[in-house]
């Protein structure tokens, strides 16, 4: 019987972070140009962003947006708007200019020059070998995530791709379907938005670590859990490969 692997994008397949904090460099610069000395030092700066960044996450999460792709630059928005109130600051198209600095992180071009990350095409180049059933699931804006995997022509290397705004138990059940979840292995770099859904759905996991991102981070460490494997480096898929059988 063939196996399905499902796999995650953002930090499993391609690398994502340094997406977001180019333009949190960039919002350094322009507060400390555009306010002078009056300006916060630079940490402050990024926790202020960061912090507008996870309150907009949870507030937006109740109506499905919390991955949207308004979320990011709009928390430079309104930490720009946080620094300078208390100086008695009113500046409109500095905020504009804010927002626009966060939609940086959504660079074509650089997913493009970037690529996955070393060694994941060769991994699913063998698993296609193998015959095995290969989905892309990836949460986020759809049009975001969208460009992404055009970006790397993912789409010819699965046999489905799916793009959801949120992962979890319900999300992986819906995907696994009918199949034997015996046979079925999650892929993916996160123990909040990865391991854990599948946990509870009851599949295989192939941890990657890699959390990113202060989200990412609020968790209770990993799950005891028999069917949870956790390698260093995504070519390690490709050595681990028979030994998979044995978890069955």
């Amino acid at each position: 019987m063939d196996q399905t692997f499902i796999f995650d994008l953002d930090d499993t397949l391609m690398n994502n972070q340094h997406d977001y904090t180019y333009p949190q460099l960039d919002f350094v610069k322009f507060v400390v140009n555009r306010i002078g000395n009056k300006a916060p030092d630079a940490q402050t700066i990024i926790n202020l962003q960061v912090n507008e960044d996870l309150e907009l996450l949870k507030s937006w999460k109740k109506q499905g947006k919390a991955f949207s792709k308004e979320r990011f630059p709009t928390s430079f928005r309104n930490a720009y708007e946080k620094i300078c109130s208390p100086l008695g600051i009113k500046d409109k198209k500095g905020k504009e200019k804010a927002y626009e600095i966060g939609k940086k992180a959504f660079d074509e071009n650089r997913w493009r020059k970037q690529g996955l990350v070393s060694g994941a095409e060769d991994v699913l180049d063998f698993l296609n070998k193998e015959y095995d059933e290969l989905i892309l699931l990836t949460k986020g804006d759809k049009e975001i995530q969208k460009r992404k995997i055009n970006s790397n022509n993912l789409e010819d290397k699965f046999d489905k791709t799916i793009i959801v705004p949120f992962k979890d138990k319900e999300t992986l059940e819906e995907v696994i379907s009918d199949r034997d979840r015996s046979f079925v292995w999650h892929v993916g770099n996160s123990i909040k938005s990865d391991v854990f859904p599948a946990y509870e759905a009851g599949i295989g996991m192939i941890y990657i670590p890699c959390e990113t991102w202060a989200w990412e981070k609020k968790h209770h460490g990993l799950p005891d859990y028999q069917r949870l494997i956790k390698i260093e480096n995504i070519k390690d898929i490709k050595n681990i490969y028979d030994e998979l059988w044995n978890f069955y």
